[in-house]
Formats: structure tokens, C-alpha cells, sequence
């Protein structure tokens, strides 16, 4: 599939612009398997590297859907993180206690910060829509505290702050992605309407397609090392999408997409 039929843009035009962060402006994933092996290793040494590693990956992916089940309101934050800590214990065969879990969380949170980073072509990309006049929007599942914790420690904060750039978290209305209501309070926040504006993912089910059930345009990141199914490849063709390897890839076939119009309403922030 060709650059220019791998997004699609938004209805009317684009006139605003919606970037998730983990994993599409930031390294969320590595971060998190490798603070999640180093909280393993912790507390349960003699497990060795190799399972602790293991154990980092499940608790990232998380394959009981607790995240999913935050996003949706049906757990709080320190509640999301405890039962995935638990998981990870009882599929290790592992005894885990409440201290357990608290030094779980201190340890993953310092690695997990010390390791972050922006991807390479996040901050050019987002200085091209600035000098284009395209607004901007963070739409993230993360709470707002640990979203805002992510930034500083990337430097992304002070940017976001200068640019009065709005960041829409799940503690914003209450529920995540890929509740349609989200996606138009975001698009509100930056003064257009939904089929006006698209947001750029990198899950699937949550970011590409709820945006396009949300009326907007929408693109798919898929960066180097990222894990792409076949019938998540069919599914993406049938809406008009195909992974993208960038951000930088994402903006500009939605650029060629909107055949001109791109910021052509926008005044720069």
C-alpha cells in the first residue's frame, strides 16, 4: 500500500492534528519491559535475568486486560497497577504482598523514567506542523499525574507548555480511548470539529479505528520492532490504513492526503 492511501484523511479537511503519546511519541514499551524485568529482578532475585526479562514483557502486555479496564473507568490507577503486578507474581509462582507491590512500583518507576525517550523524529516533526500552522493535541489512556511525569522526564513538558499544546489524558473525562466522546472533546479543545481533524496511534483497535468510527482521519504508527498481525493488517486495509514506520511518515500522508488544505485554517501555536 502506497504512502498515499496508508492514512485517511480527515472529512473536511485538515485543520487540527491528535498525537498519542506512548509508543508514538515515546519509547513506552521498551521502558516499561525493561523497568518491568528490573522490578522482577528485585524482588525476586533468584529468578534470574532471563525470567525477570519474561516478566517484564507480560507485565507490559498486561494479557488480563487491566489497562484496557482502567481506560474504561473500572479501575483506579493504583488499583490497574496492583492487579498487574499480582498477574505477574502468580505467573511466576511467586508470593507477592502489598509491601511487595509498593517496591514493585518503586523500582519500575525510577527505571521506567531513567530509560524514556522521545522517538528521533518527534521533535522535528512536531517543529513542521508548528511552522505550518497545524494546532496540536497529546490524547493519551494514561493518567494525567503519570502522563505529565512522562514529559518532564523526556522534556517534552516545557514544549508542550510553551506551545500551549492541550493534553487530554484519561482522567479528563473520565475514561479513555476509544470512547467516541474522547476524540470529540479533543477536537473541541482545539476549536474544530471532529471530521476536521485527525490523530495518529499507534494501537490499532484504540487510535486509527476509533478515531475513524469518532468521524476524523486517522494514521497508524507502527515503529521498527513493533509486533503487526496479519489480521490486524487486513482489518487496517479495509478501513484504508497500513502501519507507518514514524511519526514523520504518518504527517506527511496525511499531508498529501488533504491535498493542500493541510493548516490552511490553523494559526501557528
Amino acid at each position: 500500500m502506497t504512502a498515499r492511501r496508508a492514512v485517511v484523511a480527515p472529512p473536511e479537511g485538515l485543520r487540527g492534528l491528535l498525537l498519542d503519546i506512548d509508543d508514538t511519541l515515546l519509547s513506552t514499551r521498551e521502558a516499561m519491559r525493561e523497568a518491568g524485568a528490573a522490578a522482577a529482578l528485585s524482588l525476586w532475585p533468584h529468578s534470574g535475568p532471563g525470567l525477570a526479562k519474561a516478566a517484564g514483557r507480560r507485565y507490559h502486555c498486561d494479557p488480563q486486560g487491566h489497562f484496557r479496564a482502567f481506560t474504561r473507568g473500572e479501575l483506579d490507577l493504583d488499583s490497574m497497577r496492583r492487579h498487574r503486578v499480582r498477574e505477574v507474581a502468580d505467573w511466576m509462582g511467586a508470593s507477592c504482598s502489598e509491601s511487595d507491590v509498593a517496591r514493585w512500583k518503586g523500582v519500575f518507576d525510577e527505571v521506567f523514567g531513567a530509560v524514556l525517550v522521545v522517538f528521533d523524529d518527534v521533535l522535528p516533526t512536531l517543529q513542521r506542523c508548528r511552522e505550518s500552522g497545524l494546532p496540536l493535541a497529546f490524547l493519551t489512556n494514561a493518567s494525567a499525574d503519570y502522563t505529565w511525569v512522562k514529559l518532564q522526564r523526556c522534556g517534552l513538558a516545557e514544549l508542550v507548555r510553551e506551545r500551549e499544546i492541550p493534553v487530554i489524558t484519561k482522567d479528563t473525562l473520565g475514561v479513555g480511548k476509544p470512547a467516541p466522546a474522547v476524540f470529540e472533546h479533543a477536537a473541541q479543545a482545539l476549536g474544530f470539529a471532529p471530521s476536521q481533524v485527525a490523530h495518529i496511534g499507534d494501537e490499532l483497535d484504540v487510535d486509527p479505528l476509533a478515531a475513524l468510527a469518532a468521524g476524523m482521519g486517522a494514521g497508524w504508527v507502527r515503529r521498527p520492532g513493533y509486533e503487526v498481525s496479519a489480521p490486524e493488517l487486513a482489518t487496517a486495509a479495509e478501513h484504508g490504513l497500513a502501519p507507518l514506520p514514524g511519526l514523520h511518515e504518518a504527517v506527511s500522508a496525511l499531508i498529501v492526503q488533504d491535498a493542500g488544505g493541510f493548516g490552511s485554517a490553523a494559526s501557528a501555536r
